[in-house]
């Protein structure tokens, strides 16, 4: 069974200041707060940005600071007493591991130092930015502060992470895993992702969704946090419910590319048709839609198709806006800023505007609100989100006077998801230095084993020819092979087929990992930005990306079902294991492929020493 959910806290720190209310005022004013790029080289005259100046926000740890107060004004605004269980879903794709880029020479000579016997002089600061750089640290880290022991997962599905985190949040206080939720979506801009995305040609040198000149989105910092809770809890307790949040839905694009989506829209399109279905919500009952709005030419040309598939005849009545037209490209934050955005809207019956749209692209010819917000009667909005390695996330809102409204779970509305009760394991895979397989493991582990036993890696370098990539981690490669060797002891056929029981639209891959290949892209960029950061190439920042070992099965086996990336520490794997029963138990899916990737790279490993060195062990 599963239960009307109802966000009763929002909080945010944007470009325009600390606070909810500043971010609505600007959503009132419909005026772009960006201003000039400060403190990283300008590559190609793409100097604007989203960067928070506020004195405040300095430090090596500003990212944990804005995503903790974000949460407290949420929780504030929810009010108390909490009731069970509080879980804790946080959004992010780098985390606080800009503090050990941002001293990366100094890394590199601790580990020259260790190397050659001498005193590795890591000071305070130092050690604590080699302790974050996994950014999974910072949903730990905000456990503590908030005082959150419940359950925790860090999501990392580039920028589609937020929405990914929150919908986790709604399936987890559906089935009753947690009583309150508290979702954080944060992420502040950095030299390795400016100049990862201005190479691959996603920066512009302004930001202008569905603008004829548009040339590329702008970055920027950013923090927002939802508190979500049952609306039976809610109202027992005497709270507030906000707005109901109604549905949710992930799909993947057919044929998955590390940054680029299929510019048909289809893809997108699923993921909006199942999440109104999950919320028992009809296309014709939606009034506005809350855009990925990157200003990006093709993603603006996608999300336009989108809405046509989806709306059909009356897409030109369904208001669009993009929120970060106002408040910059924030990654994972973005979609927890523009969920907000669209609670906003909701509430006030009125629908921000897309700022700087004087010139609408004649090519596109939906219902933008260029420059002025207006009064809208909004029956259901939808928020959507995309991201790099195939990510479509869609949320899907009602009134708060609405809440309770959605769909008997006893009658499912029609395609929504359908509960079931019994999952088992068909399929196992493992590839490490002790060989390949499960029995690999058993002839190390079990009662026979050879002491010392062990084998190199397997060898996966034709996944580099076959995916494209030219710098693609060993992280991604041995998740990969893993769960190539679960289907096939699954007896699953690659590619799977569209249609039928083992229909890829209704397989989910979810994957877990530490640190991703996050350690040796920085290895390889770092070095570039000190000397020469023009010769950096797309690959080297795209081919890294922790969401690449689930793009690589999804490729591989045809897979268009959920996509889910955990980078929530060592317990990743097994947190992927238990999402993956989590998303069979709501039927939103018939079979997961459900796995985790690491590669103990020089970085990390140096990283470890550094710290047992400096402990005297």
């Amino acid at each position: 069974m599963s239960f009307p959910v109802v966000i009763t806290g929002m909080g945010a720190v944007t470009v325009f200041g600390d606070g909810c209310t500043a971010l609505f005022e600007a959503l009132r004013k419909g005026e772009s707060g960006l201003h000039e790029l400060r403190g990283i080289a300008v590559a190609r005259g793409k100097n604007r940005s989203a960067q928070i100046e506020d004195p405040r926000r300095t430090g090596p740890w500003r990212l944990s600071d804005m995503a903790v107060d974000a949460a407290r004004e949420a929780l504030a605004q929810a009010g108390g007493p909490a009731p069970g269980v509080t879980g804790l879903y946080v959004g992010t794709t780098g985390g606080d591991n800009r503090a050990l880029e941002d001293r990366w020479e100094d890394f590199l000579a601790a580990r020259r130092a260790l190397a050659a016997g001498a005193d590795p002089q890591v000071d305070d600061e130092l050690a604590e930015a080699m302790v974050r750089f996994p950014i999974g640290v910072l949903a730990d880290v905000l456990a503590h502060r908030l005082g959150i022991e419940g359950p925790r997962y860090a999501v990392t599905n580039a920028c589609a992470s937020g929405t990914t985190a929150t919908a986790m949040a709604l399936l987890a206080l559906r089935q009753g895993t947690v009583d309150r939720a508290v979702v954080v979506g944060a992420d502040h801009l950095k030299a390795t992702s400016y100049w990862g995305a201005e190479r691959a040609g996603f920066v512009g040198h302004d930001l202008r969704p569905f603008h004829a000149d548009r040339d590329g989105s702008v970055l920027g910092d950013g923090a927002g946090a939802l508190v979500l809770e049952r609306a039976a809890d809610t109202a027992a307790r005497g709270g507030t419910p906000l707005a109901g949040l109604a549905g949710w839905a992930i799909t993947c694009d057919d044929n998955p590319h590390a940054i680029i989506p299929p510019e048909d829209g289809a893809s997108n399109a699923e993921a909006v048709r199942l999440a109104l279905a999950d919320a028992g919500i009809s296309p014709e009952e939606v009034d506005y839609f809350n855009a990925h709005g990157t200003g990006t030419p093709l993603i603006d040309r996608l999300e336009t198709a989108s809405a046509r598939l989806v709306f059909g005849d009356r897409a030109g009545q369904v208001a669009i806006s993009s929120t970060k037209s106002i408040v910059g490209h924030l990654a994972a934050a973005s979609p927890i800023i523009e969920a907000i955005a669209t609670v906003y809207c909701l509430t006030e019956q009125w629908v921000h505007p897309t700022a700087k749209l004087d010139r609408i692209d004649p090519a596109l010819t939906l219902d933008y609100v260029p420059l002025r917000g207006r009064p809208q009667r909004i029956r259901a909005a939808v928020s959507n989100s995309l991201g790099g390695g195939g990510t479509n996330a869609v949320l899907a809102f009602r009134p708060q006077d609405c809440a309770q409204a959605a769909p008997d779970p006893l009658e499912p509305a029609p395609d929504a998801f359908e509960p079931v009760a019994d999952v088992v394991v068909t399929g196992t895979g493992a590839v490490s230095r002790l060989g390949d397989g499960p029995d690999a493991l058993e002839a190390a582990y079990g009662p026979n084993a050879a002491p010392g036993r062990t084998r190199p890696y397997s060898v996966l370098d034709h996944i580099d020819a076959a995916a494209g990539y030219q710098y693609l981690s060993r992280s991604a490669q041995l998740g990969f092979g893993a769960a190539a060797q679960a289907m096939a002891d699954a007896g699953l056929p690659v590619p799977l087929p569209a249609e039928g029981p083992l229909a890829g639209r209704r397989v989910a891959v979810v994957m877990g990992t530490a640190v991703g290949g996050l350690s040796a892209m920085a290895e390889t960029l770092c070095p570039h930005l000190s000397a020469d950061p023009t010769r950096i190439t797309p690959s080297m920042s795209l081919d890294h990306g922790p969401q690449l070992a689930a793009t690589l099965v999804c490729r591989a086996a045809g897979v268009t079902g959920p996509m889910v990336t955990l980078i929530s520490g060592p317990a990743a794997g097994l947190q992927a294991v238990e999402v993956g029963r989590a998303l069979l138990a709501a039927g939103a899916c018939d079979i997961v492929i459900a796995g985790g990737g690491d590669a103990g790279d020089a970085p990390t490993r140096d990283a470890a020493r550094l710290l047992a060195s400096r402990q005297g062990r």
